[in-house]
């Protein structure tokens, strides 16, 4: 059979977690059996990303976001049209993207679906396109997590034997480096004996990262050798910096801002802290438990699947700043205890959250539509 042409489908203008995963799927699909192509809007925001899928001898089609839904969709149907791919996969909801592939006569529509439990804050017009693009127009959904999956089935009122669980999945190899723990140490100006907790997300209210401030003035009382790290960036950045001036509490807290060195700074780090108030399968859960480093986080969504209590971490209850300093003040005071969750977090990541995992179930999902493009295909030619 000749090579499928699958088209992956980014309309977010950001470059995260969520785009990571993309990435890693483009760069472990078997070439042999799928010609790669990556389709986004021509913003500046997504140059990084582009750049990343090129590298990969990925072919790139970039398109504009001028105007309003109509004509966006009607360029994208005409890209539909043009390059004629056989799997269209999108990541996340990306409604003039899907409506457009299936008018466009794309034989297979799949979405990743990463958090369907976030208000998308459509209007009248844009709660039409959703329900005709995840309800009518045929899509197969993978989700990162079992709750997502039942969210979205709740929620967007997704037929459940349309959703496939697929965990998400990173190299291990980019985890089992050794690293000098003293450079970075040396790098934020920090005496070798502080004990680093951070937090390793974007700076938005989903993440809950005010909690973590109220936690910390409460955790300095007992523990004044944290510090606390921020790393990422987001449009909560200057008001976290003022609650944490309010509070007194500027030394022990560092924001560095967004960082593509995360296994480098995670082998300094002593917890990490994810006191998110929603959240899919946290993709820096799976990062600190590659590197063997014990988790705390909110029990909430994915996070109650990739975090096992009192196994790999914590787990608390979202938006509870004394449950979480006293979850933080027991690590800290629990160190053997805290050393044994990590390296148990290390072989659950061994089992579940590797990339050749993830690729391996997204390309037998890939494989079970074969049949329906061979049929697609057997009745255009009749």
């Amino acid at each position: 059979m000749r090579k499928l042409r699958v088209v992956y489908f980014q309309q977010n203008l950001a470059v995260g977690a969520c785009e990571e995963y993309l990435r890693l799927l483009m760069e472990g699909v078997d070439k042999s059996l799928f010609e790669v192509l990556f389709a986004c809007p021509r913003d500046p925001a997504l140059d990084i990303f582009v750049k990343q899928a090129e590298e990969l001898d990925v072919e790139v089609f970039r398109y504009s976001l001028a105007g309003n839904s109509c004509l966006r969709m009607w360029r994208l149907y005409s890209l539909f049209r043009r390059q004629k791919p056989d799997i269209a996969h999108f990541n996340d909801p990306c409604l003039d993207g899907i409506i457009a592939a299936r008018l466009s006569g794309v034989p297979v529509l799949i979405m990743t679906h990463h958090t369907p439990e976030l208000n998308r804050g459509y209007n009248l017009k844009g709660r039409l396109w959703e329900r005709i693009a995840l309800r009518y127009c045929g899509i197969k959904f993978i989700f990162t997590s079992e709750y997502d999956r039942e969210t979205a089935v709740r929620k967007d009122k997704v037929p459940r034997q349309r959703g496939s669980v697929v965990y998400y999945g990173l190299p291990p190899g980019r985890f089992n480096r050794e690293y000098n723990k003293k450079e970075v140490y040396d790098e934020f100006s920090l005496d070798g004996k502080c004990r680093l907790i951070a937090n390793i997300a974007r700076l938005s209210p989903q993440k809950g990262q005010r909690y973590l401030i109220d936690a910390a003035s409460l955790v300095v009382k007992e523990d004044k050798s944290v510090r606390f790290f921020f790393v990422g960036q987001g449009e909560l950045e200057l008001e976290l910096k003022t609650l944490i001036r309010q509070k007194g509490l500027e030394d022990y807290f560092i924001f560095t801002g967004y960082r593509d060195d995360i296994p480098r700074l995670l082998s300094a780090f002593e917890i990490l802290v994810m006191p998110s108030l929603f959240e899919g399968l946290c993709f820096a859960v799976i990062e600190a438990q590659a590197m063997g480093v014990p988790v705390i986080a909110s029990s909430v969504g994915g996070m109650r699947r990739s975090v096992s209590d009192r196994k790999t971490g914590l787990l608390v209850v979202p938006s509870d700043a004394a449950a979480l300093a006293q979850a933080i003040l027991w690590m800290l005071s629990h160190p053997q205890e805290a050393k044994e969750m990590g390296l148990a977090g290390k072989r659950h990541f061994a089992e579940l959250f590797t990339q050749e995992r993830m690729v391996h179930n997204t390309m037998a999902l890939y494989k079970t539509v074969i049949n329906h493009i061979e049929h697609y295909e057997q009745q255009q030619i009749t």
